[in-house]
């Protein structure tokens, strides 16, 4: 973990929560959950949905637990169906990701050895 990432974090932002392979495990997604259920807030008059891939870290009996005591709802996407069922990745981020990386081609071409 490079603590350089942190830095300029917003107010209460808790640690930057890793793994050593580099991937999410069920233990740092609860702790995420409950830092979120913390942070957001929700009441029963004003439940909160979390939208999930179907990732294993996810279906963890702690993070089902927290769910339960709180106004939050997990949904899971079925597999393999996130980039139909997420239309920003396509919508949005399709286009800014090409644009980008036209952009960066250019700049690369216009600034060689940098």
């Amino acid at each position: 973990m490079n603590d350089r990432l942190a830095k300029g974090a917003p107010p209460n932002s808790i640690d930057l929560l890793v793994h050593p392979s580099g991937w999410i495990n069920e233990y740092l997604f609860a702790d995420w959950l409950q830092h979120i259920t913390k942070s957001a807030k929700p009441t029963m008059s004003e439940k909160h949905i979390v939208i999930l891939d179907g990732h294993s870290s996810h279906k963890s009996l702690k993070a089902i637990n927290l769910v339960r005591d709180s106004a939050v709802t997990l949904i899971s996407l079925p597999p393999h169906t996130t980039h139909r069922m997420q239309p920003l990745d396509i919508v949005f981020y399709g286009p800014l990701k090409t644009g980008y990386n036209e952009e960066a081609d250019n700049w690369a071409v216009s600034h060689p050895g940098k």
